[in-house]
């Protein structure tokens, strides 16, 4: 009897514990969602997205996992100059999730581009941070006309590496697999975790609320695998490439990027996580201002950016 016992409580324990790791976070109706933005039908997906300040156009696109949140330290600068579009990829932040879409980074890649052109924007400076850097690369290369400056932050090289294709019956695991990933990319982005604020927290977790995120994660990692190379050749435009010292993405990645765009002017950010622009805003700021130029930019704060790097190479600059 007691084994009987212990054999129940056992499996009610077990029980509990899968329905924790596999319960869903999606309770909102993503029309009932709190926007902060505005929506654009954009080939009939309403796109959400910030849009501020006046003048030449810069395009914002985050990273996986992050959304138009991710750049609520950068816009108010940047519009002070430009007007500034900070957009919410298919599948993350209040964008809609459709089911039957292609959610590969070449479509996201479109849909900006489709959103340009809803807008009225000919042509934009277009910053991409992280896995948005790979989406800003393809449309410099894809759409060359269409992008006068590229701003790469801590973005990912383009590479692809051989992985088990996405299946039906992983899905019961997306949930559990987002929330563990997010809280990882959130813990390992940051230099200084005292930044790592439960208003932070709090302000990444909000869309995973939204109905339809875990579908839109695992359509994201379906489509992405056949996404073609970068045609790396046809990216000429004037390119930054911002990089934290204490970037955990491997060294290499910035080593392929600098190789593939050897245009690139590369500067480095101290003190700061992969989440550069969340963790040195004001830094990040000013060297994005002063490459997008022409901008006035104090002398003060110019002075200020203006540090010797360790490296010999003249084309590093440090902000801090």
């Amino acid at each position: 009897m007691r084994k009987l016992l212990l054999a129940v409580l056992g499996l009610v324990g077990s029980a509990f514990a899968l329905r924790r790791v596999f319960r869903s976070d999606e309770t909102i109706e993503w029309e009932d969602a709190p926007l902060t933005g505005k929506l654009t039908t954009v080939d009939g997906v309403a796109v959400h997205h910030l849009d501020q300040g006046y003048g030449s156009a810069v395009v914002l696109i985050h990273g996986f996992g992050g959304h138009t949140f991710s750049f609520r330290k950068n816009v108010p600068a940047l519009a002070e100059h430009y007007r500034v579009i900070a957009v919410d990829l298919k599948g993350f932040g209040y964008t809609e999730r459709p089911r039957q879409s292609d959610y590969s980074l070449t479509a996201q890649a479109r849909m900006v581009v489709g959103l340009m052109d809803a807008l009225g924007i000919e042509s934009a400076a277009v910053v991409g941070h992280s896995m948005g850097g790979e989406v800003a690369m393809r449309i410099a290369a894809g759409f060359p006309e269409r992008v006068d400056k590229l701003v790469l932050v801590a973005s990912v090289s383009g590479d692809r590496f051989p992985s088990l294709p996405p299946t039906p019956i992983m899905k019961p695991f997306m949930a559990a697999f987002g929330r563990l990933t997010s809280r990882f990319l959130l813990r390992r982005g940051f230099y200084d975790r005292a930044k790592l604020t439960e208003e932070v927290r709090e302000g990444y977790r909000g869309p995973r609320r939204i109905r339809g995120f875990t579908d839109g994660i695992y359509q994201l990692f379906r489509d992405w695998r056949h996404d073609r190379p970068i045609a790396f050749d046809k990216i000429t435009q004037p390119t930054l490439i911002l990089w934290a010292r204490a970037e955990k993405l491997p060294s290499w990645m910035l080593s392929r990027l600098r190789k593939r765009l050897p245009q690139a002017e590369v500067r480095y950010v101290e003190e700061a996580g992969h989440l550069v622009l969340e963790e040195q805003p004001e830094a990040a700021n000013r060297l994005m201002l002063r490459f997008l130029a022409p901008v006035e930019v104090p002398v003060e704060v110019s002075e200020v950016a203006r540090g010797k790097a360790p490296d010999p190479d003249a084309s590093l600059e440090v902000a801090s």
